[in-house]
């Protein structure tokens, strides 16, 4: 059964749901890991057609995993944004991160701490680990930064909840904003992104 990660007057309200004990479980949009991108283009109010001709964004040190995002067009139950990581041949979902707004960094480190108290009570097989804030790699002036608590699988899988703080430039140049998200991750890609995206 899958369990829908979804927030509540901004905060997530899962003491009723029941535990999970995969990755394939949880659903952002009611859109898990290891789905097909495709399938869920009418859900997400675009065609296939759209998805097909979206350029995706890649990691600076490969082109293995793709990115895109798709903004909220009256579908979405939770989140203003959704990002899919995906083969780029197949479109199989990799990872999904649902974004939220903030209204700075303290708003979401508060946000932040909701989610995670409240994940930590239907992910009993989950181990926590925290990421302070540090310099985001996809921004080279250094101004960017971001944190993340993640809780991990004894698969390897993980669910993070993570703050992004950009900077003025990237910013401006990429139409990137400030947001709250809230990830889920196939070790599969949390092993491509800690070794081979940006390395």
């Amino acid at each position: 059964m899958r369990v829908f990660i979804t927030v509540l007057i901004l905060i997530f309200n899962l003491q009723s749901i029941t535990k999970a004990d995969d990755i394939s479980e949880l659903t952002i949009e009611n859109i898990s890991v290891g789905d097909n991108l495709l399938d869920y283009a009418e859900a997400i109010g675009v065609t296939k057609d759209y998805i097909l001709n979206k350029k995706l964004l890649f990691y600076p040190n490969s082109k293995k995993f793709g990115i895109v995002a798709i903004k909220d067009r009256g579908k979405y139950n939770t989140y203003y944004k959704v990002q899919f990581t995906i083969d780029p041949k197949d479109y199989k979902i990799y990872k999904i991160g649902g974004y939220l707004e903030i209204s700075d960094k303290d708003d979401c480190v508060k946000k932040q701490k909701s989610i995670i108290e409240d994940l930590i009570k239907i992910l009993p097989t989950t181990k926590k680990f925290v990421d302070n804030f540090s310099s985001h790699p996809a921004d080279k002036t250094g101004e960017s930064i971001a944190n993340g608590i993640y809780l991990d699988f004894p698969s390897g899988d993980n669910v993070e909840v993570a703050c992004y703080l950009w900077g003025k430039k990237i910013s401006q140049e990429r139409g990137w904003e400030d947001n709250l998200r809230v990830n889920l991750s196939s070790k599969i890609i949390t092993d491509f992104i800690q070794n081979e995206a940006y390395e």
